[in-house]
């Protein structure tokens, strides 16, 4: 297998060199493939991180609003012991949601970063392409021209009567020309 493997990869590299395509270009294109997929999977990461720090926030909040209605109601009810050990839970939960509103500002920071790197990493992925495609153009080109030229040459080689009136030409312009 490791024969037919090779011959499998001899063969895909002539296709490229036919393409015009070079192996450091296809390594470059390999490479920052990877790396646009790297890219884009910390940028889920990071975004699911943030989607997980604002769901935290929004429970916080309502357990925070809860506990205070709680406290409203033992106060009411002339519970105050109640009322003010749920007033300390209430400002505990009020410290964890500032810490975790803070850690969302954070993250969110980290998601524009990463849309930025993201970004730039696709800019260089459609530069690589560009050249790739400009590369295969100017391979298909060169082709097209020397096969046009060398038909070019077989055609005067071959065609005998054009030969014969451009030989006629010539001597006609001579004659013009002594004249």
């Amino acid at each position: 297998n490791i024969g037919a493997k090779n011959s499998i990869e001899k063969e895909r590299m002539q296709k490229m060199k036919e393409l015009g395509i070079t192996p450091e270009m296809l390594e470059m294109a390999q490479e920052v493939g990877v790396t646009l997929n790297r890219a884009v999977e910390g940028l889920n990461a990071c975004r699911d991180s943030l989607q997980t720090q604002q769901r935290l926030a929004k429970r916080l909040d309502s357990d925070i609003e809860r506990i205070y209605e709680d406290a409203k109601a033992a106060m009411i009810a002339k519970e105050e012991d109640r009322a003010r050990q749920l007033l300390f839970e209430r400002d505990r939960l009020q410290k964890k949601l500032k810490k975790v509103l803070m850690s969302c500002v954070d993250e969110k920071k980290r998601v524009q970063q990463m849309e930025n790197n993201v970004e730039a990493i696709e800019d260089r992925a459609m530069e690589i392409e560009s050249l790739l495609n400009r590369s295969v153009g100017a391979k298909a080109l060169d082709d097209t021209s020397s096969a046009n030229f060398e038909m070019g040459l077989k055609i005067s080689e071959e065609d005998p009567l054009l030969q014969k009136f451009r030989d006629l030409e010539k001597v006609a312009s001579d004659c013009h020309l002594s004249l």
